[in-house]
């Protein structure tokens, strides 16, 4: 009985351990960050927050800046304004600045100049994103939607902007397939985990299927990657400007696409 009796001690002295060095970081951490609003301006972001490090939006800001000449380059995004980044500290706070109620979501744009983060580390949150990553697959949101207004504002005769936003959304939201909304901005911002792949290709999802599915986020860079390695880097605009039209762009159907592109997954992950 001895054993068991030093064996239960080990853990709980080891679970002791654990708790109070975590318990002393989040103190370290509480008192580090910075408690008042503030503001890191770069040539292309104003990035807004408080409630995280100064040094975790240093390095975001790096990321950003780092990866906007090339996400721009390759999807051949038109002039763009400069853009305004919110960071918040918590879901809460998160989820009343966005109006997205009840959200778990850790990241949102809010049209081609704007979007907001919900900073995840190990004091709130289980397994948190790389935030730096996620910063830029919200960028790339922003891109999107800035290809997509400029081409709309050349093809839209319309009276007035009210007369614009109110037809694009709507047009917008019928239209572009959710699916490549967020798998080319985790192909561009480098969101890929293998094992997470496979775990969502378990049922060959369709890409209908993936519209109004989690598992998006899951398989999402494959899918560029695919087309990428296909087709090549430079229809990655048509594409986008097109709504994602395989006949008109890639002259295959969907069907066919989504064989080939389970195909390259099987193969490659």
């Amino acid at each position: 009985m001895k054993r068991p009796k030093k064996t239960f001690k080990f853990s709980l002295a080891t679970i002791g351990i654990f708790g109070f060095l975590f318990l002393a970081a989040f103190l370290i951490r509480k008192w580090r960050i910075v408690k008042e609003n503030h503001q890191v301006k770069t040539e292309h972001f104003n990035i807004n927050y408080k409630g995280v490090l100064e040094s975790e939006v240093e390095d975001m800001a790096k990321a950003l800046e780092s990866n906007y000449n090339r996400i721009r380059a390759e999807l051949d995004d038109p002039e763009h304004r400069k853009i305004e980044v919110f960071v918040h500290p918590t879901q809460a706070e998160f989820n009343k600045a966005t109006g997205l109620i009840n959200s778990s979501a850790s990241g949102t744009s809010r049209g081609p100049v704007t979007f907001h983060l919900k900073y995840e580390t190990w004091f709130n949150t289980f397994l948190p994103s790389n935030m730096n990553k996620v910063a830029v697959h919200e960028f790339t949101h922003c891109v999107q939607l800035n290809i997509l207004i400029q081409d709309a504002l050349s093809n839209f005769k319309l009276e007035n902007n009210a007369d614009f936003d109110k037809k694009f959304e709507a047009y917008f939201s019928e239209n572009y397939p959710q699916w490549f909304w967020e798998a080319i901005c985790d192909y561009e911002a480098g969101i890929v985990n293998r094992i997470s792949v496979k775990y969502g290709m378990k049922d060959n999802p369709t890409l209908n299927k993936l519209n109004s599915s989690n598992q998006i986020y899951n398989v999402g860079y494959t899918i560029p990657e695919y087309l990428v390695s296909e087709y090549g880097k430079e229809k990655l605009p048509e594409f986008i400007k097109s709504y994602c039209n395989f006949e008109k762009v890639l002259e295959v159907s969907e069907k066919e696409f989504e064989s080939n592109w389970h195909q390259f997954v099987n193969e490659n992950y």
